[in-house]
């Protein structure tokens, strides 16, 4: 049995939610739900839950305010939001989950289902509230088998696809992170790096040169070019 807390000022999605978990889940317990960080601020310490569902706008605050006030973040967290495409993207560079209002059951049972194998502990997962609330983008958090990594994006050589997996290359360390190549080009590729081939993402800030098939970065190392792009790196390198 898992007990679940559910933080919302909407009564309408407090409601969603407890039917989609107690259809989704036969040993999930709702055990307390609250509208407002002072509310929910009395009753999480004593219900201790495993996982908390929490609403970014509170109809007294905000989400961020309310975990700074809490003394521990023994639980795993889950944010509800309704922010547009932009701001979400700040939560996959901090690799934090959230559900999207209107809520998805499918969704909801996919984050629920990660949160029960999350690997945050408490200073963790404030670091990562943090860098989330500042909207610290020049970071990205990358989650392996079992270990998390904040990595600055500068520091970022070339992403390597690795099947299910992608090979992030630093210019001091090379992590397998537990997330495909595709999930880094629909993070990354607004902030220069570029998809230069089916296996390979590149960081413009280390490019040197091109030869051939191949971009050459500074460390001399040639990531190769796929015929069908290569046009295009070729604008995008130049402009």
């Amino acid at each position: 049995m898992f007990k679940v807390a559910i933080i919302d000022d909407e009564k309408n999605v407090r409601i969603v939610l407890k039917k989609l978990l107690n259809i989704l889940y036969s040993n999930c317990k709702i055990v307390a739900e609250a509208a407002s960080i002072r509310e929910a601020k009395a009753i999480l310490p004593q219900v201790k839950p495993d996982i908390v569902l929490l609403d970014i706008e509170l109809e007294d605050g905000t989400g961020f305010s309310l975990l700074k006030q809490l003394p521990n973040l023994d639980f795993k967290l889950i944010f509800i939001t309704a922010f547009n495409q932009h701001a979400i993207k700040a939560f996959k560079f901090n690799a934090l989950d959230y559900l999207l209002k209107p809520i998805d059951p499918s969704e909801l049972q996919n984050a629920i289902d990660k949160a029960q194998k999350s690997v945050f502990n408490d200073n963790e997962l404030k670091k990562l509230i943090a860098n989330l609330e500042e909207k610290k983008n020049a970071q990205i958090v990358i989650k392996t088998t079992n270990k998390i990594y904040y990595v600055n994006l500068v520091d970022i050589m070339y992403c390597q696809a690795e099947g299910a997996y992608a090979k992030i290359v630093t210019k001091t360390e090379t992590i397998l992170a537990s997330k495909n190549l595709k999930h880094f080009q629909d993070l990354l590729e607004d902030a220069g790096f570029i998809r230069s081939h089916q296996s390979f993402m590149v960081n413009k800030l280390w490019v040197k040169a091109l030869e051939n098939d191949a971009i050459i970065l500074n460390n001399d190392k040639a990531i190769p070019i796929s015929s069908r792009k290569k046009a295009e790196i070729k604008t995008l390198l130049n402009g």
